[in-house]
């Protein structure tokens, strides 16, 4: 029995000497792993897959971006033709049913005649730089119904105009076919065997939706507000005098005598390079008789004045 006790005690003493030598000793942590090289080097190549991955989702993004800011800014463009279509066909209202007066000049020029907006030849600086000229009712017979300087201007035209040194930009980006208009004062580049409408009467003699208004005009032909045309055998037949703007893809914005407007495509490549030259000062050396775009748009100028029976 006493034997069993000792035993007993024995067992107590050295579980209880184990138990200390457990509490004096340092818990040990599970050992964690340090980086190797291999990790780090792994997670700096999937960083450049990320930066490789992102510039290709930008690569294709970019340019659809741009497409989508491009057809944003023909779409405001479109919307300033039917601005200034929508003037055109007021204004007759207004006066006995005439329609606007359009060629060059300001009216201390021209009698105190005023065209639809005021405005010189190419080499007059002011035909590009001076809101006035389109704001002002005492210079513009359209500024009572479009004062806003910005609708004369569409909005991907980045021509600029050199004076004193500095480049300013255009104000005005569209111009009146020179056929609609056209002031019998001031000389004319118009053919006298093609019809120049001067009343609402005479738009009969044209089917209007096939005769042009406004051009939105190359940023290098813009000047007087007249978009004149070639017309007229041994006159300027085959002479592109004033080109149409091609800032919306190669396509330009025109608006016709019934009141639509279309974005349209030109389809010679020369035409959208030519439209995109900054500046063109001698509107009477382009001589491209076989060019499409200017037949279509010569078809789309006037008609022939009729001839009496």
């Amino acid at each position: 029995m006493l034997d069993d006790h000792l035993c007993f005690q024995t067992s107590i003493d050295t579980v209880a000497e184990q138990s200390d030598e457990c509490a004096m000793k340092p818990a040990r942590l599970p050992a964690t792993r340090r980086p190797t090289r291999l990790a780090r080097a792994f997670t700096l190549i999937e960083l450049l897959v990320v930066i490789v991955l992102i510039a290709i989702i930008a690569g294709l993004l970019l340019p659809a971006l741009s497409q989508a800011k491009e057809k944003a800014r023909r779409i405001q463009c479109a919307g300033h033709v039917r601005q200034l279509n929508l003037a055109w066909a007021l204004y007759p209202g207004d006066h006995r049913e005439a329609l606007p007066l359009n060629g060059y000049g300001t009216p201390n020029l021209l009698s105190g005649e005023k065209l639809w907006v005021s405005g010189m030849e190419h080499l007059h600086p002011e035909a590009f730089t001076n809101r006035a000229y389109l704001a002002d009712p005492a210079l513009a017979a359209f500024a009572p119904y479009l004062p806003a300087a910005e609708v004369y201007k569409c909005p991907s035209d980045r021509g600029r105009v050199e004076l004193g040194g500095r480049l300013y930009p255009h104000v005005r980006s569209y111009a009146l076919n020179a056929y609609l208009g056209w002031l019998p004062a001031v000389s004319s580049y118009n053919h006298r065997s093609y019809v120049n409408f001067a009343t609402t009467a005479d738009l009969a003699l044209a089917s209007p939706s096939r005769l042009l208004t406004f051009a939105d005009t190359a940023p290098g032909h813009v000047c007087m507000p007249a978009f004149l045309i070639g017309l007229g055998a041994g006159w300027f037949d085959g002479c592109f005098l004033h080109l149409p703007a091609a800032s919306h893809a190669g396509q330009g914005v025109v608006g016709f005598a019934d009141g639509h407007v279309e974005a349209r495509k030109w389809v010679e490549a020369e035409t959208v390079a030519l439209a995109r030259t900054n500046w063109l000062p001698n509107h009477i050396t382009l001589w491209l008789y076989e060019n499409r775009d200017r037949k279509w748009i010569a078809e789309r100028g006037s008609v022939p004045v009729a001839r009496p029976d």
